[in-house]
């Protein structure tokens, strides 16, 4: 967590600029507010996990979560379906582009807190995967598994190295 001076420090910088961000997608002042605090929330947790030229973009791609986590509510209290337009929908795809290159650049400095996080059956497999010399054939025959099997495993076992480097860096 960060000290209340940096805290501080950091919402002089972005506080505004998430502020309107928000504003200009939920159009309601209160949940441009709610979701623009559960950002600067959020990244009081993880900004240590963050190297600085990171921040802003960080910022913006957790308050569109927090938008359309917004949106998701209202679509639930009306009981609809909710349609995103061109824009949101533009915008959802930079923001994973960033999600994306934001796990690149980090997975290889949280490794050991991923390694952790996984069960017994998927640490097997990582520490035949780890260094990139098995073929999934030699992989699968080690494992007693099938090659399809196998394949499926790794590309399982990707995303959830993927999805708890997510959760380590915004969630």
């Amino acid at each position: 967590m960060l000290s209340k001076e940096e805290l501080e420090e950091y919402c002089k910088q972005y506080y505004s600029m998430i502020y309107k961000y928000c504003l200009s997608r939920l159009t309601r002042r209160a949940d441009a507010e709610d979701a623009t605090q559960e950002t600067f929330v959020i990244f009081n947790q993880k900004a240590p996990a963050l190297k600085p030229e990171h921040i802003k973009p960080w910022l913006i791609t957790t308050a569109h979560h927090m938008v359309l986590k917004e949106y998701k509510r209202r679509s639930d209290a009306k009981d609809k379906e909710c349609v995103y337009d061109e824009e949101m929908l533009e915008m959802s795809h930079k923001v994973q582009t960033f999600e994306n290159s934001l796990v690149d650049y980090y997975i290889s400095l949280y490794i050991d807190e991923i390694y952790d996080r996984l069960n017994e059956n998927e640490k097997q497999l990582f520490d035949l995967c780890i260094d990139g010399n098995m073929k999934t054939g030699q992989i699968a025959q080690i494992m007693g598994l099938e090659p399809h099997a196998c394949s499926m495993r790794k590309k399982r076992l990707k995303e959830r190295c993927r999805e708890i480097m997510l959760e380590i860096l915004f969630y």
